[in-house]
Formats: C-alpha cells, structure tokens, sequence
C-alpha cells in the first residue's frame, strides 16, 4: 500500500475565500479512490501563497515535505495540478526531480505522474512549468493593466481602508462576481490625519516626534502605538489629497519584503477625487517638500562622512559596533530571533526580534554578572533620545574653534598615553638585546644569571610587548575615533535648527554613520546604560553638558 501526502495551494486570498483549496482536497480524495494499494496519508495547506513569485527555498511547506521525504514517511506527492508545486521553468523541475531520487512518486490529477528518470521526462517537465511560469507572467500583466486603467479612473482595487477612510460597498459588481467596496470618508479618523499634517507642516516636526506627541496625547493609534514609520506612511500616501495610487511598492528582488518605488513611478488617478480630499493639495505637498528636506540633509551628512568611520552600515541593529557589556566589557552582537507562528487560517508567519546579544553571559559563562540580551527597541529608543538632546545643545555653541580646541586637548592626552606606551616598548626591545647578548657568557658560566634564568626573563619582556603592542593598537583606534573635524562642525553648524530631527529621521543604516561621528562608546546594563561621547559637553556647557552627558 502506497503512502498519498497531498499538496493543496492558492496564489492569494481571495481564492482562499473562495473555497478553492476544498475544490482541490475533494479532486484529489477522488483520485485516490480510483488507484489501487494508494492510502491517504497526509496533506499540506499553502494558502495564498505565490508558486511564482516566492522561490521554493522560502516557501516553509515545501521545504517540510523534502523534509518528511528524506525520512521516508511517504510514497506518493499528489497535487490537483502540477503548477500546484510552482510556475518556475528553472526550479519546479529540479524539486520533483529531488522528490523523484528521494524515492517519492509525483503526480497530478489533471496530469498523471511526473517523472523525471528519462532525458524525454525532464523536457516535458520544462515545457510544463516554462508554460506555467508564461501564463504566470501573462496573468500578472494582465491585472497590473487592470489595475493601472482603474486607478487612473479613481477607482479603489483593493485592500485595507487608509488611516480616515472606511470601506463601504459601492453597489458594483466584478467581472468575477464579487460585490466591490469603495473608500468614504470618517471624519472622526479623518482629524487624526489633519493633526499630523499639522504637526508636519506648521510645527515642522518630523515623524518620530509627531509619533511621540500623539502617544503623549493619547491618541488613538492604528495598532498598540504610534511609529515614525506609520506617520511616514500617512504623510506619504496622496490619497489623503484626493488622489488613488497604484504601484507604489513592488516586490524585492530577493522575494518576500516589498521596497517602496520612487514617485515618478508612482501611478495616479488622473483627475482628482474631491469626495475624498482630507488634507490640501497644497498641505501635502508642503509636507513632502519638508521630507525631501530631511533627506537631503541626511545624505549630506552621509556623503560628508563616507570612509572616515569604521563602522558597518548593513543590518539592522544601529549600535553595532558601539555597545559593550557593561559588566564584562565585550562588544554586544547580534542576537535576533525569529518566531514562528500558524493562524487560524493555516497561514504560516514569522516576526523578527531585534536584539543585542553579551556573548561571554549568553555562552553561561561566570565572568559575566549581567543579562544575555537587550531588546533593541528598549535600548536604541534610550540612545536616540539622549543623542537628540545632545545634538540639540548644539545650538548654544556658536564658536566651533572652541569646541575644535576643546576636542584637540582630549586627543593630546590620548597622544601622550600613546607615546609612552611606545617608549616602554622601545625600552623593553632594548632589555632583550641586552640579554641576548650575554647568553654565549652564560652559556659559559661568565654571566650573574645562568642561561636557563635569561631565558626566562627574555620571554616575560617579550610577553610584556605582546601586552603593549595590543593596548597601543587600541589607543591608536580610540585616538582616530575621536576626530571630529572643522568640515564636520561646520556641516553640523547649517544643520544646526533641525539637527536633532534629521537625526531621528535618518534609516539604520544613516543613523549608524551619524551615531559613530558622535559616540565613543555605549556601556549597557540591565538598569544602567552609559554613553560616552566624543565630544564631552560637561566641560564645555557647564551644568547643561552635565545633565546632558549623564542622561542615562
């Protein structure tokens, strides 16, 4: 008796509402009863999930089948079609060829088996699925054009209802028979979205304040809280001024996230849609405007620094490179987490936590007193808000020489420190060749010390440089990181009215460069986080550099 798992899928959720993974489940329960020694075993749910856009290695329940395959749990793979498994010409063919030498069979309802043995097997497979990945391509075509031609026409294709609308149906009927849905206005919603154009345009704040000011106001938020990124999202979005938008996003090259297009790429409704305006055309394009501002000013900074800094800007933790334990010193890594999760539904979905990891405490090790990890959010939000305040005192100096002298007598001490850890090298090297000079004597019984006793205090000395050589190395990299130079004051001299909030509104990888510029080093503990500056403002600013300086 062959062993039958099922494979059942759909491409989005629309079919999953309409009942298409039952019309697949009772085909295949069908032919299974018309084969002999065949038993129903198992069967795998896809829902909505694209077997052309999603490659096969990022697609969870195929990987588990393979899985259940190379454990030899059952004999048969059946599908209600073959695009059922993907509609990619190059990958499909070469899973169920995987499938095939794993010793399973695969076949389809509308297809019969799929093999892969014979060179005649592997060509009609490429035909199939090159078909498939052709008709993928055409059908993604043809509902991108239907798409364009309706939002062109101001007509709503679809989705969650933006932050001011809600969604109502609008007495039209689909080509495929679904009753369609169109956006009106709330106006209760709606004075949410005024006040962050408000905010934007009027008080000049950027999105991490607004998201700060309307949780301090108690303001009711999309999900638990309010984010810069949801405020950037509102203040991005043209409907707001009366106007549908299609192609905003597009999917990764890599598959899965989605990257947000530039405007000129954007698709708009050709005329306006009065019904439907919640904000000025002039008001929105004022806030865009303010945003480009930021931008640029945020890449002027990047483009400043580029090379200077030896920091990475890839990832997504912004004080890599920055925080250390501050119980047992080591540099903080990356410690993230996945979790996984299935919904009601079957769907399966996963949430990255951000965290920063103490190697020397996660690995149980005794030497370390403090926690394994930081939650990211937790620690960075501490660290912005600090480095904004510290940014934002910036406008009480209006002498950069004074600060550049300030600077230069901080990195004389370190030159010093420097300096005499390579004079004590120096008389170390020394101390050796003096030794390994009298060891022919000693070796005759002419020296105080035998050769056995010079032996020994050569390597010690040796030992000693090894110590020295190291805490040079570290004094050089303390010495060129602290370097800030006139070119860097007087950029952030132009920048100085808003500089805290181009600040806050940079990217990771923006925030990174700009954190390494101001930050010496970061020392966390579970209740104490302290940051050290390159610049110290306690002794610059008196008693405001000194709250500044201690603030966490």
């Amino acid at each position: 008796m062959k062993r039958v798992n099922c494979l059942y899928r759909v491409s989005s959720k629309q079919q999953l509402h309409d009942d298409d993974i039952p019309v697949q489940r009772a085909e295949c329960k069908k032919f299974i009863d018309t084969m002999n020694e065949w038993e129903f075993q198992k069967e795998y749910l896809e829902p909505a999930v694209s077997g052309y856009k999603t490659p096969i290695e990022k697609r969870k329940v195929l990987q588990e089948i393979l899985a259940d395959a190379k454990t030899k749990s059952f004999d048969v793979l059946l599908v209600y079609m073959s695009d059922r498994i993907g509609r990619k010409e190059d990958e499909t063919p070469a899973y169920v060829s995987e499938l095939n030498n794993l010793g399973v069979e695969v076949w389809s309802v509308k297809e019969g088996q799929l093999k892969t043995k014979e060179h005649i097997d592997k060509l009609l497979n490429y035909i199939r699925y090159w078909q498939a990945e052709g008709e993928s391509r055409k059908t993604g075509m043809r509902v991108k054009s239907a798409q364009e031609v309706s939002v062109k026409a101001g007509k709503f294709v679809g989705g969650k209802a933006p932050l001011g609308y809600d969604l109502v149906y609008s007495g039209e009927i689909s080509n495929h028979g679904r009753a369609l849905k169109k956006l009106v206005i709330n106006e209760e919603k709606a004075e949410i979205v005024r006040k962050i154009f408000d905010y934007a345009v009027n008080y000049g704040y950027g999105a991490f304040k607004i998201a700060k000011v309307l949780n301090e106001n108690g303001v009711p938020a999309i999900h638990k809280t309010w984010k810069a990124c949801t405020v950037n999202q509102i203040l991005q979005n043209p409907i707001y001024k009366g106007y549908m938008t299609y192609n905003r996003r597009q999917r990764s090259s890599c598959g899965g996230s989605f990257e947000r297009l530039p405007m000129e790429q954007w698709i708009l409704s050709e005329k306006q849609i009065e019904e439907l305006v919640i904000v000025s055309e002039d008001i929105w394009n004022k806030a865009m405007e303010m945003r480009e501002r930021h931008k640029k000013n945020i890449k002027t900074a990047r483009d400043n620094n580029e090379g200077k800094y030896p920091v990475s800007t890839t990832g997504k933790l912004s004080l890599m490179g920055l925080a250390y334990c501050g119980c047992c010193g080591c540099k903080l890594t990356n410690g993230s987490k996945y979790d996984y999760w299935t919904t009601k539904s079957g769907e399966k979905k996963s949430k990255m936590t951000r965290r920063y990891r103490c190697t020397t405490k996660a690995n149980a090790s005794t030497e370390c007193s403090g926690k394994s990890f930081y939650r990211a959010e937790e620690l960075e939000e501490i660290v912005y808000s600090v480095t904004a305040t510290y940014l934002d005192s910036f406008k009480k100096i209006s002498i950069y020489d004074d600060v550049l002298e300030l600077q230069e007598k901080e990195r004389e001490s370190k030159r010093k420190e420097l300096s005499e850890l390579t004079n004590r090298i120096k008389d170390l090297k020394k101390d050796i060749a003096t030794l390994e000079e009298n060891i022919p004597s000693a070796l005759r019984g002419e020296f105080a010390f035998s050769a056995e006793k010079l032996s020994h205090l050569i390597k010690e000395k040796e030992q000693s440089i090894i110590e020295l050589e190291n805490a040079c190395l570290q004094k050089e990299t303390e010495y060129r990181n602290m370097e800030v130079d006139k070119c860097d004051l007087q950029l952030m001299g132009n920048m100085m009215i808003n500089w805290s909030e181009v600040f806050l509104e940079a990217d990771i990888q923006e925030k990174k460069v700009l954190l390494a510029k101001l930050i010496e080093r970061i020392d966390v503990k579970e209740n104490d986080i302290k940051i050290k500056f390159k610049i110290s403002l306690e002794e610059y600013l008196g008693e405001l550099g000194k709250n500044i300086d201690n603030a966490v």
